[in-house]
């Protein structure tokens, strides 16, 4: 009987190696990009909360306080709030009077120092705020509209690679206040 030799390789070749860590690396690339997609995202829904949230506030303020919003003493042009301390287009708004810890305050006052309390509040909370406009008419039942602006980074954009991740989209928040 004669032995035959069989020669068998075993293992892997290189090549097969090589191909596998590419597939691989591909696959974690692809997990990487969704995973920062991801926190793009969830970060704008964060700002577009606290911004909710922050409408709210000022809408409650001004339900709390209808000898001034629902008396036709509200301002009928719009208020545009820049900053904690520029708050402009209106004289009703910019009363100096620290209406906090149980002062006496008339409901003007009250007003003003809501917004201002509001203002400092809201720029704040919102990354990049750059401002607030409250638009009130005397119509039958009064409404109020306040509209909170703000600049964020354009994800979908940026991912599709269309925009630069230097620029920002305003984002506009509306909310209507009715009495």
């Amino acid at each position: 009987m004669s032995m035959i030799h069989l020669n068998r390789t075993r293992g892997y070749s290189l090549i097969e190696v090589l191909v596998a860590l590419v597939i691989i690396s591909i696959g974690v690339i692809g997990i990487a990009a969704m995973q920062a997609t991801a926190l793009s995202g969830t970060h704008t829904s964060q700002t577009e909360s606290i911004a909710a949230i922050e409408a709210r506030s000022l809408a409650d303020a001004m339900l709390a306080n209808p000898a001034f919003w629902d008396s036709g003493a509200a301002p009928t042009a719009s208020v545009t709030i820049a900053s904690s301390t520029s708050i402009t287009g209106s004289t009703a708004l910019t009363a100096t009077t620290d209406c906090g810890a149980g002062s006496n305050c008339s409901a003007s006052d009250l007003a003003a120092y809501d917004v201002q309390h509001w203002a400092t509040e809201y720029f704040q909370q919102v990354p990049n705020a750059k401002n607030a406009v409250v638009a009130c008419n005397t119509t039958t039942p009064p409404v109020c509209t306040i509209q909170l602006n703000w600049t964020q980074k354009a994800s979908a954009a940026i991912n599709g690679g269309t925009q630069s991740t230097a620029t920002g989209t305003t984002v506009t928040y509306t909310l209507v206040n009715q009495f």
